[in-house]
């Protein structure tokens, strides 16, 4: 059933990703460089009085009634990288569940948890799938096809972000696996995947993608964001503040011969 499901999204983000990185075609034009324009970008999101302030695209990007570009939802995405709640490491964990969920035929409860998650996470490309195929395998169509107009969205961000061909001109992936998705839906099979990184000192995921005729390529996709994220509440996750020291009553030498003082006992990190 999943692959049926896969196959009619497969329509709109095959297309698009032919236009953008057609094999033998000219690829489309972009504007976008990740060394140039990332930082550049994310203030622009912060600022109240810019077209790509955050809080105006994500009401874009929600409503059916509002035409987003492309451009504007790759700002969206480059403006959640400073969200409280994007925390790569445990967002994975977190959507491989509800996944699990809809695989065990739990829809209901996928629903669920999936609502909860998007109101923190509106830009999950896993996730708006999942509750788009909740939505689906419940029959409620107009729902199902609400929540892939919004894959949809991302994925032609993630399109328009790079060529992907090149470790030096990757694709943007809000999450650390984010590439790993984006590849089946567009009609390719995952055959192996890597990290490393590009000449600009950034982290990418690199997959080995394989088409229908057995080609294989590789597809570049940056993930430095979600590494630095990780990098940061790993560091702030294992910090010990090291206890403070007792003040010492004073006391006399015969006190201290008949109890001596029992030695601190050594402060080890929990393991996780």
């Amino acid at each position: 059933m999943r692959t049926i499901f896969t196959l009619i999204f497969l329509t709109v983000s095959w297309y698009c990703f032919g236009q953008a990185i057609a094999p033998t075609g000219t690829p489309a034009p972009t504007n976008f460089d990740y060394n140039r324009d990332y930082k550049m970008i994310l203030e622009k999101t912060k600022d109240r009085n810019s077209e790509l302030y955050y809080h105006k695209l994500l009401e874009k990007f929600l409503s059916e009634d509002s035409v987003i570009t492309r451009a504007e939802t790759l700002a969206l995405m480059i403006g959640y990288t400073e969200d409280a709640h994007f925390k790569p490491w445990q967002d994975f964990q977190k959507e491989k569940e509800i996944f699990d969920m809809n695989d065990s035929a739990d829809y209901e409860g996928a629903l669920i948890e999936s609502k909860t998650y998007l109101a923190s996470h509106p830009l999950s490309l896993r996730i708006l799938k999942e509750r788009s195929y909740s939505y689906n395998q419940l029959k409620n169509r107009d729902s199902a096809k609400y929540f892939m107009d919004l894959v949809d969205k991302v994925m032609g961000a993630m399109i328009y972000s790079g060529k992907g061909k090149t470790a030096e001109t990757p694709i943007f992936s809000l999450g650390l696996a984010d590439g790993e998705y984006f590849i089946p839906n567009v009609g390719m099979t995952i055959a192996a995947k890597n990290t490393g990184w590009n000449k600009y000192n950034h982290f990418v995921e690199i997959i080995d993608a394989m088409d229908d005729m057995g080609k294989h390529t590789n597809y570049y996709f940056v993930i430095q964001h979600a590494k630095d994220k990780v990098d940061d509440d790993e560091i702030n996750d294992t910090q010990i503040k090291k206890p403070k020291k007792s003040k010492k009553s004073k006391s006399t030498k015969k006190d201290k011969k008949e109890a001596p003082e029992k030695p601190e006992p050594e402060v080890v990190p929990e393991k996780n």
